[in-house]
């Protein structure tokens, strides 16, 4: 077993009542044990969980609270949460994907956030129909079987591909941060948990709706930090250097002519002419 922190594929808590290898995927049908409490975790390989019965709680986002069953989840490769199951009853059928049958949408799917709700009917049917499969093996069942896994993998690509029209909220919110704090060292990973998303998700959306990356974007909002502190302080170049989030003054200067031509003291000392 790998360490508890880490699941590999195939692995998750609670106890396997019924598990089925087919080719890239592993199933098991899971109840939680109610005396074990699930500390934060990460999944090392992608996942569908198929909600049977009970309450069931995530802190990856969009899975949020679940009441009752059925419903459908996905979770990419390496989502990190704390999920429980809340009171005595709980029943769910996990379906882990092989590294290599991931990558045959990972293209596709790398867009999604961290955890995504599948609430078209016909998706939860599919996960339905496997679970009854499972419940009904038959010589015939493994070909039907990963014949549905693969459904689900094609649902999460139509799911990834119904991108929005607009920049959602977190986006605008990430971008507001990047120029409240563009002097601090921040990194798309710090950006991508502070929203709840994937960093891949993450920057892809940012460069879609802003037209560039967010580290390009905090580049500009330091420039622009740096031409407002010369012209409205008496600050040092070295003082404004280190207000906008440049290491240095040299850092800053060479930043500031490769954008606008001129050096910091030129460009102070031409406003002030």
């Amino acid at each position: 077993m790998r360490p508890a922190d880490r699941l590999g594929y195939g692995q998750f808590f609670g106890d396997c009542e019924v598990a089925r290898e087919l080719p890239g995927f592993s199933l098991s049908l899971r109840t939680p044990d109610p005396h074990v409490v699930i500390e934060r975790h990460t999944h090392e390989e992608a996942h569908f969980i198929v909600l049977l019965d009970g309450h069931y709680v995530s802190s990856a986002r969009d899975a949020g609270h679940i009441v009752g069953g059925p419903a459908l989840i996905y979770n990419p490769p390496g989502t990190t949460h704390r999920d429980r199951f809340e009171g005595p009853s709980g029943r769910f059928f996990a379906v882990s994907v092989a590294r290599e049958r991931h990558a045959s949408v990972a293209s596709e799917v790398a867009l999604l956030p961290a955890a995504v709700r599948l609430a078209r009917r016909e998706a939860v049917a599919l996960g339905q129909r496997l679970v009854a499969e499972q419940l009904a093996w038959s010589p015939g069942s493994r070909l039907v079987a990963e014949g549905l896994c693969v459904e689900l993998l094609a649902e999460v690509a139509r799911r990834a591909a119904a991108l929005p029209s607009s920049p959602p909220r977190w986006l605008r919110r990430i971008r507001e941060l990047l120029h409240d704090r563009c002097d601090e060292d921040v990194s798309v990973a710090a950006l991508a948990a502070e929203a709840g998303v994937h960093a891949i998700y993450l920057a892809r959306c940012f460069r879609r709706f802003f037209g560039c990356a967010p580290g390009d974007y905090l580049r500009l909002c330091r420039l622009e930090r740096a031409r407002s502190l010369l012209v409205e302080t008496r600050c040092s170049l070295a003082e404004i250097a280190l207000r906008a989030g440049f290491v240095d003054q040299s850092h800053l200067g060479k930043a500031f002519k490769r954008s606008f031509g001129v050096t910091p003291g030129a460009y102070r000392r031409r406003l002030a002419g």
